[in-house]
């Protein structure tokens, strides 16, 4: 039996890490000091609790159950969980996350060097060198994407050592009524929970190849890889709400949360420092980019049995990422929101109950939590942005929802999930107990 050698945990930790830390990660947690300010560590308190523990729990859960990308969800039904896997890499890839990868090249770098440049020519560019290395792969793009995480992480390190020697004189009361809430659901928009499924399978291939074979050493080691990853992520996020927290009396509301990146960026490291660090940005969301197009591509290829060529679907992934992104970074999070209020309960719901896979009987266990949270998250989405008809009869549940148990920390969905999984649960027992008299 292979030992487990700190050595492989922290190189596997530190791919974990950069995996999930995307360059459009570094965009929320400025804006949640700035909207929290003297909050600001309850606000991050609540978007870590979102990003990353459920995540990096998302990951360690799908080894515990095999580490296929179609775990999570199969007790469900085995076709449910290659659905929600397809769900999943569809909003990170080429429906927002990659959207969001060419819109926030654009808003941090591009638009800042050259103001008269219109965004659809950034994205023209940025997305046709995505097809060109998605459809030929180059060890360039690897290299690249090795430099570009420490390069980002050195800047954030430089930012907050200013920062600690040189902090702001007043910081701006708390703007949010339950900051730990909005922190909580603002991690929704990393989307790293959506990909935990598919991390983890890159994870136990890398603990595979370094001779962790049994099953109980890659639920170990894995354990200790989230660790790691867990930290840096923690570290980085706080950090840069911290700084978010400085500049919260030149921002609010009516500011964009790339309009708040640039400005906190500038404010505290000056011009050169902006300029090196939207260098660094759109970099790494190309290397994002090509990385969620390719395995996007990939996916529905295998899923398809080899039916769909890989280059047509990269091809129709590239030019629908084209098409979305022009409608900005802040438009992309504003429709991303509503579907994800909606699936992100389900997933996480999913990951606690996973947790507990070899206690849970019923498969009806898993139907009726998945049920509960998805309707909690689709009345509040109808409330806010539905029609008028829709709002009439959803807004007074929407509400009542607001009232329940757990809701100032952005988990009233929880409460009826385990109501309506109690309930299924019965059904089932019943069910058995009827079929064996």
């Amino acid at each position: 039996m292979t030992h487990i050698k700190p050595k492989d945990i922290l190189i596997t930790g530190l791919a974990l890490f950069a995996i999930f830390f995307g360059a459009g990660n570094l965009i929320f947690p400025p804006y949640l000091g700035v909207l929290s300010g003297q909050a600001w560590w309850k606000a991050i308190g609540g978007f870590l609790a979102s990003d990353p523990f459920f995540p990096v729990l998302g990951v360690l859960v799908t080894i515990q159950l095999g580490g296929q990308t179609h775990d999570l969800g199969k007790r469900i039904h085995p076709k449910f969980g290659m659905i929600l896997a397809g769900i999943a890499i569809l909003l990170i890839g080429p429906l927002f996350s990659v959207p969001r990868t060419g819109a926030t090249t654009h808003e941090i770098f591009v638009h800042q060097v050259f103001p008269s440049v219109p965004i659809w020519v950034t994205s023209l560019i940025f997305f046709s060198l995505t097809a060109y290395l998605a459809l030929n792969p180059k060890k360039v793009v690897e290299h690249i994407g090795k430099y570009l995480t420490p390069s980002i992480l050195m800047i954030i390190f430089i930012l907050v050592v200013v920062i600690l020697f040189n902090p702001t004189e007043t910081i701006a009361a708390n703007r949010l009524p339950h900051p730990f809430a909005h922190g909580f659901k603002e991690g929704y928009q990393t989307m790293d929970a959506l990909g935990a499924s598919l991390m983890a399978s890159i994870v136990m291939n890398e603990l595979k190849q370094r001779g962790y074979a049994s099953g109980r050493q890659q639920i170990k080691a894995g354990s200790l890889v989230g660790l790691v990853a867990f930290i840096l992520l923690a570290v980085v996020y706080i950090a840069l709400a911290y700084a978010g927290s400085q500049i919260s009396t030149h921002y609010g509301f009516e500011h964009g949360r790339t309009e708040v990146f640039n400005g906190m960026i500038l404010l505290i490291l000056g011009q050169w420092g902006h300029l090196l660090m939207g260098i660094c940005v759109a970099l790494a969301c190309l290397t994002t980019a090509i990385g969620l197009t390719s395995a996007c591509s990939n996916f529905f290829h295998e899923a398809s049995g080899g039916r769909w060529s890989y280059q047509v679907i990269c091809i129709i992934c590239v030019i629908t990422e084209f098409i979305i992104s022009l409608i900005g970074t802040q438009q992309i999070i504003g429709i991303a929101s509503s579907v994800l209020n909606i699936i992100y309960p389900m997933v996480m719901i999913l990951i606690i109950w996973s947790l507990f896979d070899r206690k849970i009987r019923y498969d009806a266990t898993y139907t009726g939590g998945v049920i509960a949270a998805g309707l909690i998250g689709l009345v509040q989405v109808l409330a806010s942005t539905g029609p008028a008809l829709t709002k009439t009869w959803a807004a007074p549940i929407a509400d009542w929802t607001t009232q329940l148990p757990l809701s100032q920390f952005g988990l009233e969905w929880l409460l009826p999930a385990i109501c309506l999984s109690a309930v299924f649960t019965l059904f089932a027992w019943q069910r058995d107990k009827v079929s064996l008299t």
